[in-house]
């Protein structure tokens, strides 16, 4: 298990009266006697991976802590991004509803595979917005950073005969917006994304339905902001909002 830290040095302007990046710093885990310093240039890039001169590390997961120094002196913002190191590959998971940790779920899972969590989410939960927490399981008996986010369930959909347990996942969604139900009958439904006007944005067309299914559409190229998903069968309409970063 391992992640990966890529920073860019780049021309600031405007931010603490920026000039050219001359130099960095970073140190780990809040210990300022594993501080190291090094120059770069204004458009070079810092391969952490590559460079790192690691103190002696106890912990699975730990913090770096990185600045960059312009060439009037002044020190940016500090960044702080979790890492491993020596934690294995992975190899399992589990989540949780809310924060009932006591009923989680766990899974096994190899180094290079995917899970699709919506088709394994329960529906058993009361209509609204919740939270979603996942974490994984390291070959050495460690564990991530619990990673939350937010979803939305509806018990049922009046407007749309015979649909109901309706999870959309994730809410805010940054690259794949997923979408399940249960659908008494087999229909069609239409759906489009619209903007806060009421404009369609995305024509998603039709989604032949029956009993429990889901799916997944790319929406990483719309711009960030608040948009709604509609839903239609040719009775009648539906409507939802979510949120793109």
């Amino acid at each position: 298990m391992r992640h990966f830290i890529l920073l860019a040095a780049l021309t600031a302007s405007g931010f603490l009266r920026a000039q050219t990046i001359t130099e960095y710093r970073y140190w780990i885990n809040d210990d300022q006697a594993t501080l190291a310093t090094a120059s770069i240039g204004p458009a070079a890039a810092v391969q952490l991976n590559a460079i790192l001169a690691l103190p002696a590390l106890t912990k699975d997961f730990n913090t770096i802590t990185i600045q960059f120094k312009d060439s009037n002196g002044e020190y940016s913002a500090p960044q702080t991004a979790w890492f491993t190191k020596n934690s294995g590959a992975v190899n399992g998971y589990q989540y949780w509803i809310d924060d009932a940790i006591g009923n989680s779920t766990s899974g096994t899972i190899g180094p290079n595979n995917t899970v699709n969590l919506i088709a394994d989410l329960p529906t058993g939960t009361t209509g609204g917005t919740h939270f979603f927490t996942i974490r994984f399981s390291s070959a050495n008996g460690g564990w991530s950073v619990p990673l939350t986010t937010q979803f939305d369930f509806f018990n049922s959909v009046e407007e749309l005969t015979g649909v109901n347990d309706l999870l959309l996942f994730p809410n805010p969604v940054t690259n794949e917006l997923g979408l399940r139900l249960n659908a008494a009958e087999a229909s069609t439904l239409k759906l489009q994304i619209l903007d806060v006007s009421g404009a369609i944005v995305r024509d998603l067309s039709t989604w032949s339905v029956v009993g429990t299914t889901y799916r997944n559409w790319d929406i990483s190229d719309l711009a960030s902001g608040t948009y709604l998903l509609r839903m239609s069968d040719g009775g009648g309409s539906w409507s939802t909002r979510f949120v793109k970063p």
